[in-house]
């Protein structure tokens, strides 16, 4: 039995386009807008990874929990989201009282409260982005997909068959998925630690999965010898087969440059009185002059839809070719108008709703690009494996 094309209600597909949006590390526009930059290296190097994930077993476990939904049988459509959910808290329990660390198990916060309020952003939410783009869940359409599984499981009819003609079935009910073969059932007893069958199976999608096909991520999960970094800048991109390598490089130049443009930000924010930000600036301007780095090369390793992230960079790098480069000048000037375009009336510079505040700087941080997330991830995947 096969399962035809179904169209998506708008609940479906406005769900749909808000996971699409968790690969971004930050829902929220940044006051220079080059999230789309950051993230479009970041889907670059680590397809299907987002901020919000914290374990590799959930690439595993909700699978089963949406097999386990086709068993139900169901009236409409909107009681397939109520059961993901109610099996969504079970397998939460089971996950917090079965693992020692219990960092990072979404909607942990919830469990013993009553009532049907749960977690704004829950494991389905999160992580079904990655699991299509890692070829786990094979269709965005899932609640629909899940309602036509369950109305065929139980409409069938009761006939004896032959192991291949079941396996045969099944394949064609379950086409909107992979499942792994596992020896533990999430609704009684679970935990974060990967079991042999949880590893084999995230491991074989994400080495099979053409969008992760000559990335970082692949790498770093094919090659369980490659030293982890404890930063993205740390990542010995030389050791890198030569492509990947280099996009690494000119990630990490990005990075520095526009850290270097947010200090800069933050010393014209605080009315040109922070002296510790001029004097970083002025660091971080000498070794941007002497990195060679060519900032169109950089910016021309990734696509995107909205180029005005691209051309605000590009006339930083010429203002600093310049050497257009002083208080209330060129750059400066370049800075302000940018922030003003973005933020509108939310901009911080020159805005007297807001306060410069040393302790809370803008975006002085370098970007990681969800390395975070992948370290994690790595290191989960190279531990001893769990035995169910």
């Amino acid at each position: 039995m096969k399962l035809g094309y179904i169209h998506s209600n708008r609940e479906e597909q406005t769900r749909v386009m808000q996971v699409l949006k968790m690969t971004s590390e930050s829902v929220a526009l940044d006051e220079l807008g080059i999230g789309r930059i950051r993230d479009a290296f970041a889907d670059r190097m680590f397809p299907g990874i987002s901020t919000l994930q914290k374990h590799m077993k959930y690439f595993s476990i909700m699978p089963q929990l949406y097999r386990k939904a086709t068993e139900k049988r169901y009236n409409r459509l909107s009681e397939v989201k109520a059961e993901i959910i109610r099996l969504e808290r079970i397998m939460t329990k089971n996950l917090y009282e079965g693992s020692t660390d219990k960092r990072g198990i979404t909607g942990s916060d919830m469990i013993g409260k009553s009532g049907n309020n749960y977690v704004k952003y829950d494991p389905a939410y999160i992580y079904n982005s990655g699991l299509q783009t890692f070829g786990i869940l094979r269709s965005p359409q899932l609640y629909e997909l899940i309602y036509s599984t369950s109305k065929a499981l139980h409409n069938t009819p009761k006939v004896t068959k032959t192991d291949d003609e079941d396996a045969d079935d099944k394949s064609g009910l379950f086409q909107f998925c992979s499942f792994p073969n596992v020896n533990y059932d999430f609704t009684q007893k679970c935990a974060l630690a990967l079991t042999v069958e949880d590893k084999n199976f995230i491991v074989d999608h994400i080495l099979n999965a053409e969008a992760c096909r000559d990335t970082l991520l692949r790498y770093i999960i094919d090659n369980s010898d490659f030293t982890i970094a404890d930063r993205f800048e740390q990542i010995p991109f030389r050791q890198l087969p030569q492509e990947i390598g280099e996009l690494q490089d000119l990630a990490r130049r990005f990075a520095d440059f526009i850290y270097m443009v947010h200090i800069r930000y933050n010393y014209i924010y605080s009315q040109y009185q922070d002296e510790e930000m001029r004097t970083e600036f002025r660091e971080k301007l000498e070794e941007y002059q002497n990195s060679g780095t060519d900032i169109d090369k950089v910016l021309n390793a990734v696509s995107i839809r909205e180029n005005s992230g691209k051309w605000f960079c590009k006339e930083v790098a010429e203002c600093i070719a310049a050497n257009d480069i002083k208080e209330n000048g060129g750059l400066d000037q370049l800075i302000i108008n940018r922030e003003r375009r973005v933020k509108g009336n939310r901009r911080k510079i020159g805005n007297p709703a807001y306060i410069y505040d040393k302790k809370n700087r803008i975006h002085y941080h370098k970007l990681t690009y969800r390395w975070e997330t992948v370290k994690t991830f790595a290191e989960e995947l190279r531990k001893e494996t769990a035995n169910g």
